[in-house]
């Protein structure tokens, strides 16, 4: 499942131990808490140094008491210096801090491994994870900024840090940079983003036994079918276009535990984590070639609702309700949009 080519990380590796780590867009060195990497030996300060990219290349400066050795050199505190690879930076006396800088590459969001020897999974702006078993998975950015898990099995809101399992190992998520800023960079071209313009036609039978939907665009058009999946996204447009008639706040609007929802239709949160992959992954697969996949889910922590994306429901013959996020008022009476 491996992803990246090649120079799509910066590493620098410790001379003793051989522990390799990944540069994050600002790396902190020291023995507090809140550092990325811990420096155990008795010389190190609770702030030592810090590496960070400064758009075109890596930096290096010295914060500490007892001094940070680049190449040998003594570094002049606060002073930044550029780093090159092969030099050697030290951060104690004994030999344990000394760390080659291998590669200087700019700052990736990857998929870190923890207790293995599998290569880094650098992440683009959307990316497929399929297991030697066939089993798949989700890593997707989205338009606010946010990096997005989501499998059979459930999904979530990536934070800088969390660990996740796939494929019988353990993956550590890091965080570069938001997902909003680095869709282009990472993807290696432009990248088109979903349209303010996108809208879904749902139309339901009578008996609301079959939900079929359709994607429309300025330029394109997608008929999704009729599909079990597609009532559970039914369900959650209907509960937004409920808040918004009440004037919930947008940011406010829809949100419903995954537990919730999954007891409104009747099934256990499990087949509901199944459905809504499903709905990904067929959306994701009838998208055109780089075209960005539309958010039609948002996620945050234990709770879900309908994306920020323009509805039309048709029941039987009839129009039932339209949403639109831009919208402030919703009127009492139904007009086609």
């Amino acid at each position: 499942m491996a992803m990246n080519g090649a120079r799509l990380l910066a590493i620098l590796r410790n001379r003793l131990t051989a522990q390799k780590i990944n540069l994050r867009h600002h790396h902190v060195f020291g023995r507090g808490r809140s550092v990325d990497t811990l420096l155990v030996h008795l010389d190190a300060s609770q702030l030592h140094a810090s590496i960070w990219w400064t758009d075109t290349r890596w930096a290096l400066r010295d914060h500490s008491r007892n001094g940070t050795l680049l190449d040998g050199q003594r570094l002049i505190k606060n002073q930044a210096v550029d780093l090159s690879v092969g030099s050697v930076i030290g951060f104690g006396r004994d030999g344990s801090g000394d760390w080659v800088v291998e590669d200087l590459a700019a700052p990736s969001n990857l998929l870190w491994p923890i207790g293995h020897d599998s290569p880094p999974i650098a992440l683009g702006h959307s990316n497929v994870l399929t297991s030697e078993q066939g089993d798949e998975a989700f890593i997707y950015g989205n338009e606010n900024g946010q990096w997005i898990y989501t499998s059979p099995q459930g999904g979530w809101v990536l934070e800088d840090g969390d660990e996740l399992q796939w494929d019988g190992k353990v993956w550590c998520f890091i965080m570069a940079s938001q997902a909003s800023v680095t869709i282009e960079v990472l993807a290696g071209h432009p990248t088109a983003r979903p349209s303010t313009q996108t809208l879904l036609l749902f139309k339901v039978s009578q008996d609301e036994e079959h939900v079929w939907l359709e994607l429309q665009d300025a330029d394109l058009q997608l008929d999704l079918g009729e599909r079990i999946h597609h009532y559970a996204l039914l369900t959650l447009a209907r509960l937004r276009l409920a808040d918004a008639t009440h004037q919930f706040d947008n940011q406010a609007q829809g949100w419903v535990e995954l537990d919730q929802l999954a007891k409104m239709l009747g099934m256990d949160s499990a087949h509901l984590n199944i459905q809504i992959f499903r709905l990904r992954k067929q959306l994701a697969q009838a998208m055109p070639a780089g075209v960005a996949v539309p958010e039609l889910i948002e996620r945050r922590r234990g709770s879900l609702r309908f994306g920020h994306l323009r509805f039309r429901i048709t029941r039987g013959l009839q129009l039932e309700s339209f949403f639109d996020p831009a919208c402030a008022v919703y009127p009492d009476r139904l007009d086609d949009p």
